[in-house]
Parts: structure tokens; sequence; C-alpha cells
């Protein structure tokens, strides 16, 4: 992928996006959802993922069942969304909805109140500067409900898997289950996790999830060569120019 220069790089803003990760007991622990892209798709063509998508401008016009402070004070000031914390959470439902058929929290809240309460934040990822499409994604967890069954929409998802954290590294190492660097990232961070219930509890507990900004790593021809996370060797030395 060739990395845009700097001035066409500076006029990308990330866009808001939200990205839930539904979880459940299974045989071997641990599991969670994930569903595959369409190659056809625009973004992240052929890969597993979350359910998730870009927050829209009606979804924070939309009622739930706490009240936009309540948010705010349990996600945007976790997460440093703020205000928008409203917005980000009823995406994570409405596109879980949308493209895996599951209306979570639908026993704690009817329609048309979305139960933003059964979402906890779990991280904060910035797609690198650099890169011709960039999000601001707020990462959610949250229990599957268990008299629901997922179903992909056969638009932009094609394909939907149940898969054990460790099982899915492991595929993904051996050159199957591709996964972009955020969702690997995300799925080694549930690891350590041996049952939804201790996840869940985990995110509940979290008190500050600042943003994740990786740089990118660009070879000689100005193409595309690794991802950096803060605190990796050469990740200073990648900053942009607009610090950003």
């Amino acid at each position: 992928m060739k990395i845009l220069d700097p001035v066409a790089a500076a006029a990308v803003v990330p866009r808001a996006a939200s990205t839930t990760l539904v979880v459940r007991d299974g045989a071997a622990g641990l599991e969670v959802l994930m569903v595959k892209r369409s190659p056809n798709a625009s973004f992240m063509p052929g890969a597993y993922v979350f359910p998730g998508g870009a927050v829209d401008a009606a979804d924070a016009t939309v009622p739930t069942d706490e009240s936009a402070d309540a948010l705010q004070r349990r996600i945007g000031a976790v997460t440093g969304v703020g205000a928008l914390a409203l917005a980000y959470a009823v995406a994570a439902l409405r596109e879980c909805e949308e493209e895996c058929n599951l209306r979570l929290g639908a026993d704690v809240a009817a329609p048309p109140l979305y139960a933003t309460s059964v979402l906890q934040p779990w991280s904060h990822w910035v797609t690198p500067f650099g890169l011709p499409k960039r999000f601001d994604t707020l990462f959610f967890v949250a229990p599957c409900p268990p008299d629901q069954v997922p179903k992909v929409d056969e638009g932009e998802t094609t394909t939907l898997a149940w898969v054990h954290p460790p099982a899915a590294l492991a595929d993904h190492a051996g050159g199957g289950f591709q996964m972009e660097f955020a969702t690997v990232r995300t799925v080694e961070s549930l690891v350590p996790y041996g049952s939804a219930g201790a996840l869940l509890a985990e995110a509940a507990s979290r008190r500050h999830l600042p943003p994740l900004h990786p740089r990118v790593k660009v070879d000689a021809q100005g193409r595309l060569a690794g991802v950096l996370l803060p605190g990796q060797p050469g990740y200073d030395e990648a900053a942009p120019p607009s610090g950003a």
C-alpha cells in the first residue's frame, strides 16, 4: 500500500467509528464473534473483523436506556470522547444489529430504546497518519444474548465465526484467518481471560482508556512496511510532520 504524501495525509480526518466484541463462553473458554468482510469491501476486504462501522449523525438522537450524562461519565470520560459517547454507543449497537442480526440488550430495553448499558468500553484506536482511510474507533465488549442467533448480512460480510482467541491467533500466525493489525492486537488482549464474565468484569473496572496512535513504517518506495505502537523501536522516528 502506498502511503500518502504529507499534504494529502493531513487532509484525511479520522472518522468516528464503533466496534463491538460480542462474547460468550464456549467449550474451550472465552469466544468472540467475528465476521469476514466481503472480498469486494472498500475497507479491509477479506479480513476477519468484529462487527462495527462508522458513526452516523443520527446515532446521537436515538433514545437509550441511559441518559447522555450517564454515558458521558461511563464511556466518554474513560475514553476521552466526551459528549460523543452517546453516538459511539448507539453506533456499536446499530452496526451489530445490521451486520449480524443481534440486538444486544434486548432483554434490558425494548425498542425503540437502545440498551447502551450492556456495552463496556475496551480500547480506543486511531488509524495511523498517512493511510487513505482513517477511523477514530471505540472498541466495546458485550455479552451475546443467549436467545439470539447471529446471521451475516451477506452484503459487507460473508461469514461469521465464534473464535477462541488463542486458536484464532495460531491460525493467523500460520497464514490463515486474515486479520489486520488492530484486530490482531485486540484478539491478543483477550487471551488472559478464561471466560466472558472475567472479560466483562475487567472492562467494567477500567477507568482510563487513552487513544492508541499507531504509526506506519515506510520503505524506500514510500509503501507501507509495518505498523508501530508507542514504546516500540522506531515509533518516535516515525512521527508524522503534523505531530499526529
